[in-house]
C-alpha cells in the first residue's frame, strides 16, 4: 500500500468483481477525495466509485468486501489491513454525515479522510516495502543484486575472475548454502570482507584471500554476510531506502531506478551491515558445518566451540586457486 506524498490519497492491492457471477481480478485500488478508483496492474481506469456511495458488505470478517450502494453486483476485495481500517472510517464518516447532512457531514467526511492519510504516512510505506519484497520474483531480485555489484565494481575494483577460480567458488558456495542458489564473486579492492546483496550474490574481498593463508577464515567470513543475510534481508535493506514513489513504480513497472542503486552502493561499502550475535553465528556455523575457531579468533570471539573436526572449506587446490583468482 503507498500513501501519495503530497495527494490526499491512498493505494492498495485489491480483487475487483465487476457484476454478479464475473471472475474477480486483481486491481490496484486509489482512494482520493470524493471517490474510489478502481484500475488494472498496468494503470488502466476500470471503475470509479462514490465515497458517499460505498458500503461494507460483510463487516468484521476478512477480506473486507466493498461495494457501490447500488444492486449491480460489482464488489471488491481488500485484505491489506491499513487500507481496510481507511476505508471503514470513511463509510462510518459517511454514514454520520447522512444523518447530520449539510456542511457538519462534510466537514466530518474531511476529517476522517485526513485521520485515514495520517494513518497511511505512518503504516502504508511499510506495508508496501514488505509486499514488494514479499511478491518479487527471483530473476528480480538478482536484478537488483547484479546492478549493485555492477555499482560497487566502480567503487571497490573490478570482479576478478579465472577458470579454476570460478571453479573454486562455486565449490564453496555449494560447501557453505548447498540448498540455496548462492553466487560468489570476488572484487579486487572491496573494504568489507564479505558482502550479501539481493538475489544470493555474495561479494568477497581479494585481501581476505590473499592476506591470511586460511581457507577457513576466508571462508567464516563469507559464512557470516550469509547469516546476516539471513537476519535481515539485503533485499530489505535496499527496499528500505527507496521512497514510495518509487516503490510503487518498482512494483508497477519493474524499473530499477539508477540513483538508488548507486546511493545504495555506496552506503554498503561506507557502512556494512553488522554481524549477527555470537550466538546466532555459532548456529550458522554449526549449520554448515564449518571450523569456528579462526573466524571467531580474528574477531575476538570465544573460539571455543563443542565441535571443533569440521570438514575443510576448501581443498589446497581450490584455495590457491581462489588465491590467485585475481592475478589473471
Amino acid at each position: 500500500m503507498i500513501a501519495l506524498e503530497g495527494l490526499v490519497r491512498l493505494e492498495s492491492p485489491g480483487r475487483w468483481r465487476p457484476e454478479a457471477g464475473a471472475a474477480h481480478r486483481d486491481v490496484y485500488v486509489s482512494v482520493g477525495e470524493a471517490e474510489l478508483v478502481i484500475q488494472s496492474p498496468e494503470g488502466e481506469p476500470l471503475a470509479h466509485w462514490s465515497l458517499p456511495a460505498l458500503v461494507r458488505v460483510n463487516p468484521g470478517q476478512v477480506p473486507a468486501i466493498y461495494a457501490p450502494d447500488s444492486p449491480t453486483g460489482e464488489t471488491l476485495d481488500i485484505d491489506e489491513p491499513e487500507m481496510v481500517e481507511a476505508l471503514d472510517r470513511v463509510t462510518r464518516a459517511v454514514a454520520r454525515g447522512r444523518r447530520r447532512g449539510g456542511r457538519v457531514r462534510r466537514a466530518t467526511v474531511g476529517l476522517v479522510l485526513g485521520a485515514a492519510v495520517g494513518l497511511g504516512a505512518m503504516w502504508l510505506p511499510g506495508a508496501l516495502r514488505r509486499h514488494a519484497a514479499n511478491v518479487m520474483p527471483l530473476p528480480a531480485q538478482e536484478e537488483i543484486g547484479s546492478r549493485l555489484l555492477a555499482e560497487m565494481t566502480r567503487r571497490a575494483g573490478p570482479s576478478c575472475t579465472s577458470p579454476t577460480g570460478a571453479e573454486a567458488l562455486e565449490t564453496l558456495a555449494d560447501r557453505l548454502a548447498p540448498l540455496s542458489r548462492t553466487r560468489l564473486t570476488v572484487l579486487r579492492d572491496l573494504a568489507p570482507p564479505a558482502l550479501a546483496l539481493p538475489g544470493g550474490i555474495v561479494a568477497i574481498s581479494n585481501r581476505i584471500l590473499v592476506t591470511q593463508d586460511d581457507p577457513e577464515l576466508a571462508a567464516g567470513h563469507v559464512l557470516a554476510a550469509l547469516v546476516a543475510a539471513g537476519t535481515r534481508r539485503p533485499l530489505d535493506r535496499y527496499l528500505d531506502g527507496l521512497g514510495v514513489w518509487r516503490l510503487g513504480g518498482l512494483l508497477v513497472s519493474g524499473h530499477l531506478p539508477e540513483p538508488t542503486l548507486a546511493t545504495h552502493a555506496a552506503g554498503l561499502l561506507a557502512e556494512p551491515p553488522r554481524p549477527p550475535s555470537e550466538a546466532r553465528l555459532r548456529q550458522g556455523f554449526a549449520a554448515a558445518r564449518l571450523s569456528w575457531g579462526p573466524y571467531a579468533t580474528d574477531q575476538g570471539l570465544d573460539p571455543a566451540a563443542p565441535s571443533p573436526d569440521m570438514p575443510p572449506a576448501l581443498d589446497d587446490s581450490a584455495w590457491q586457486a581462489l588465491r590467485e583468482i585475481c592475478d589473471t
